[in-house]
Parts: C-alpha cells; sequence; structure tokens
C-alpha cells in the first residue's frame, strides 16, 4: 500500500514536470547567468586616418578577458562603436558629463566550445575622455553549441580606465 502511493505521488510529479508547458517556472528565480569580467580595452578616435583625443568624438574599442561565474567564459567585445557623445547631465554625473550611444557586439566563449553573443544597441557610455562607465540594457543576438537559437536580454554596468576593463553583467535567457 506504501508503495503504491509513493508511485502515483511519483506518476502526478513526473506528469506535472514534463506536461505543464512552463513547468520550470515555478522554481526559476533571477538570471540565467551572472558574469564579472576582467580584461583588457584599446580605445581608438581619429579623423580622416590620424588619432585624436577622446574628447566627445565617435571612437572604436576592442576589449577581451576573462569572467568570473556562469561557467567563467572568456570574452571579446567585437569592435564596439560609439556615436558622437554629447553632454547629458541628466543620464551621466558632473565626472563623465559626456554621453554615447554604443552599437557592437560582445561573444562570451565557453570552456565546452559553447557561444553566447550579446548585442550593444540601447547602451550608454558617460565619459570626461579618460574614464568610461557604461550601462548596458539589451538583448542577446545568438549563439552556437548550448546557446544555439538563444534569445534574450541582458543588463549590467562596465568600467574603462587606462586601458583596463571590469563589468558585471545579467543574462536572462528566453
Amino acid at each position: 500500500m506504501k508503495k503504491r502511493g509513493i508511485l502515483v505521488a511519483l506518476a502526478a510529479l513526473a506528469l506535472g514536470v514534463f506536461a505543464v508547458p512552463d513547468a520550470n517556472a515555478w522554481w526559476h528565480r533571477g538570471p540565467d547567468l551572472r558574469l564579472r569580467g576582467f580584461g583588457g580595452i584599446f580605445v581608438s578616435s581619429s579623423e580622416g586616418g590620424t588619432p585624436t583625443p577622446l574628447d566627445g568624438r565617435p571612437f572604436t574599442s576592442i576589449a577581451s578577458g576573462i569572467t568570473k561565474g556562469g561557467g567563467s567564459p572568456v570574452f571579446y567585445a567585437q569592435p564596439v562603436v560609439a556615436e558622437p557623445f554629447v553632454p547629458d547631465l541628466v543620464n551621466c554625473s558632473q565626472e563623465l558629463p559626456l554621453r554615447g550611444d554604443l552599437s557592437g557586439s560582445n561573444v562570451l566563449t565557453f570552456s565546452d566550445g559553447s557561444i553566447l553573443q550579446l548585442g550593444f544597441t540601447g547602451s550608454i557610455c558617460c565619459t570626461d575622455g579618460v574614464v568610461f562607465a557604461c550601462d548596458f540594457a539589451s538583448e542577446v543576438i545568438g549563439g552556437v553549441g548550448r546557446f544555439e537559437g538563444a534569445t534574450g536580454s541582458y543588463e549590467g554596468t562596465a568600467r574603462a580606465e587606462s586601458g583596463r576593463l571590469t563589468y558585471e553583467i545579467s543574462v536572462d535567457l528566453d
């Protein structure tokens, strides 16, 4: 009798988990990935091929490094372009008064070869021309391996100063 009750309970649980479309929603709390990244960044600004100061002009940057958390992938921020910076004391601080919109993407490569790509559309950086503080709020572009066909969103912050880059992001996969 005891055995039959256990089997009935297990069958009901299995039916609830596999027959209900969003059965995992009741235990899923928070982001799927939380990452803290550390690395280097190269930022350049030019006019007609001649290097110029980062005083509000558009720039291109490339960054790479490693992360902690969520499988600790390495990252490579593909050419990230910031549009011309404009004064903005609503979204930026007095210390970093210039705001620029970002475009480009961040590629996270995991030890099993899986790749997750994040876009920068809708993200901004505030700067004084030396220090960059960025806020990310954008979409998952796609992936390879266990992230094949991935969609979702992410948000986070980054800081770049003297060639060093640190960031924290939270990724919510659909």
